[in-house]
């Protein structure tokens, strides 16, 4: 494993274009993961129980923006909610203290998660964020919103300055995703209540033919081109949480990022030990992959590196004075 100083790694956060890639891990302690599901959904005899059960995942992620009183593991859902709001508290405060004035306030939030808790999260933390939607009464959906950028003016002297943003970019859509007529339009999830729906819900199917759909479908590959783009930006910065990297599209297009762009840094937190991920992820061939596990957190027991473990580890190693690095050779 290669070593980060706290220094490089803070200098970096000060000017380098931050991105975060989510995935199924961080809600995985409401919502159980995918695990083999891929494969039942491929099966024909299996497909048709497989998608009821991940229809019931759905609906369980909608308790996310709902008070329901005999809700289904009400402590395990405030737990996760707490996790997120310590982990967009953190990014807001660190690009709210950036220094430089050459790189602007955005943080772009690449998530293949169908909930809502990011959404939910900056609600009420009454963070600025850009879901990708724009307008009032019928919201509709394009990528292109998230090149907006929003400003404050002070009243008195006419200052502009950035507004720190989250750019919450849904690679694979959401439960909030309605399409109609040829467009997206926001829903809250009220076009969900029984399996019958299942159709209506604009998310990709998690099975082979989704590498397909995503492709073709011009919002997700409008997306996914966002995602690339963003990582072939000079000084970027990509830190990946929960995602397991078995997505093998988005897998091959961040490693195709990485081969061309020397100065994008990739940082994935792990929530197994190194020696168990780094064959698949290949650590050693990129100079530019930098692996993060229970061993940096000075951790060498059982205990995995859960979400908010790792949110935890940043907070540490943003306040640490010392330049001590992370990661070992």
């Amino acid at each position: 494993m290669k070593t980060l100083s706290n220094k490089v790694f803070k200098e970096i956060i000060q000017s380098g274009h931050i991105n975060l890639l989510i995935g199924s891990g961080c809600s995985s302690s409401y919502l159980s993961t995918l695990n083999d599901i891929e494969q039942r959904m491929n099966n024909e005899n299996e497909c048709e129980k497989a998608k009821k059960e991940y229809f019931k995942i759905i609906i369980k992620s909608l308790a996310v923006l709902e008070e329901i009183e005999q809700i289904q593991d009400k402590d395990i859902l405030q737990k996760t909610k707490n996790d997120y709001d310590d982990f967009l508290g953190f990014w807001n405060e660190v690009i709210s203290k950036r220094r430089l004035h050459i790189v602007n306030k955005q943080v772009n939030i690449f998530t293949t998660n169908f909930d809502m808790f990011l959404e939910d999260s900056c609600e009420r933390l009454e963070i600025s964020y850009n879901d990708g939607f724009i307008g009032k009464i019928k919201p509709k959906f394009d990528v292109a919103n998230f090149n907006i950028i929003q400003k404050y003016k002070s009243l008195q002297f006419d200052n502009i300055s950035d507004i720190p943003t989250f750019n919450i970019i849904k690679i694979h859509g959401s439960v909030s995703w309605l399409e109609q007529d040829n467009n997206i339009i926001y829903s809250k999830g009220q076009h969900i209540s029984n399996f019958s729906d299942y159709n209506k819900i604009a998310i990709i199917n998690p099975n082979a033919k989704k590498h397909l759909a995503t492709v073709l479908d011009v919002n997700y590959a409008a997306l996914l081109r966002k995602f690339t783009l963003e990582l072939e930006k000079e000084n970027s910065l990509l830190l990946i949480f929960g995602f397991s990297l078995n997505d093998k599209h988005i897998k091959d297009l961040l490693y195709s990022a990485m081969e061309s762009n020397p100065t994008l840094m990739v940082i994935y937190f792990s929530y197994e030990n190194y020696d168990d991920i780094n064959d698949n992820l290949t650590e050693k061939k990129y100079l530019n992959l930098y692996i993060i596990d229970k061993s940096d957190e000075g951790s060498h027991c059982n205990d995995k590196f859960s979400f908010d473990k790792q949110i935890k580890y940043m907070k540490d190693v943003i306040s640490n004075e010392n330049d001590e690095g992370y990661g070992k050779k």
